[in-house]
């Protein structure tokens, strides 16, 4: 890992400086954290960069969702973490009032396998 990085999320150490993340898996795994939680717009001279995941937690729970989700997480994280990771999986499912994502990706640089997985209820089941 070139350069120094700040630890996500950000935390103090005991010598009263930031933390740094300890190795490039544990930094790629905050940039994806980030990325995926991260409103577009939310960031003023990004406007673009954002996952919207949190966004998704007022919209109906339904399989438009769950591929919309799948859809916009797809294009985040292949434009903006294209270099530092290659998605193997992205899987998501909208299952009664829970919408699940479900993320395995390689690490560019080292080859090795992560997974990810979020999940959250939402505000309804998305029948008219």
């Amino acid at each position: 890992m070139s350069g120094r990085h700040l630890s996500f999320p950000f935390t103090i150490g005991e010598d009263g400086r930031p933390r740094t993340p300890a190795d490039l898996s544990d930094h790629v795994r905050g940039e994806v954290i980030q990325l995926l939680l991260t409103d577009p717009g939310e960031r003023p001279f990004l406007p673009r960069f954002g996952g919207g995941l949190k966004r998704l937690v007022f919209e109906a729970n339904s399989e438009v969702t769950a591929g919309l989700a799948r859809a916009r997480l797809s294009k985040a994280l292949s434009f903006y973490l294209g270099e530092r990771l290659v998605v193997r999986e992205l899987v998501t499912d909208a299952t009664d009032t829970t919408l699940s994502v479900d993320l395995v990706y390689e690490l560019a640089d080292t080859s090795e396998t992560r997974r990810l997985r979020f999940e959250h209820g939402i505000s309804g089941s998305g029948d008219v």
